[in-house]
């Protein structure tokens, strides 16, 4: 085998050297973090006039629901359901 250039001892067989810099770069992949920022930023600034019913309107509608879904307030059922299988376990 031939390295930087050089015969290797067979007729006329010569080996390249592999350059690290000839290759082309591949770009590093997108930060998750950045793309969801970057997603929710122009939903928001899409629906900032006001949803017109577009695609684009009922995805940010989807997904202002989603994000605001932990504020909402839980049954009064559950809670009580809950509370009452304590009190009847002690």
């Amino acid at each position: 085998m031939v390295r930087d250039g050089k015969l290797d001892g067979t007729e006329g067989t010569k080996v390249m050297p592999t350059v690290a810099s000839n290759l082309p770069a591949v770009p590093r992949p997108a930060d998750v973090a950045d793309v969801l920022h970057e997603q929710l930023d122009y939903l928001i600034d899409h629906a900032s006039a006001g949803p017109c019913g577009c695609s684009e309107c009922q995805r940010y509608l989807r997904v202002r629901s989603a994000l605001l879904e932990i504020f909402g307030e839980p049954e009064p059922q559950q809670v009580r359901q809950r509370a009452a299988a304590i009190s009847i376990a002690a």
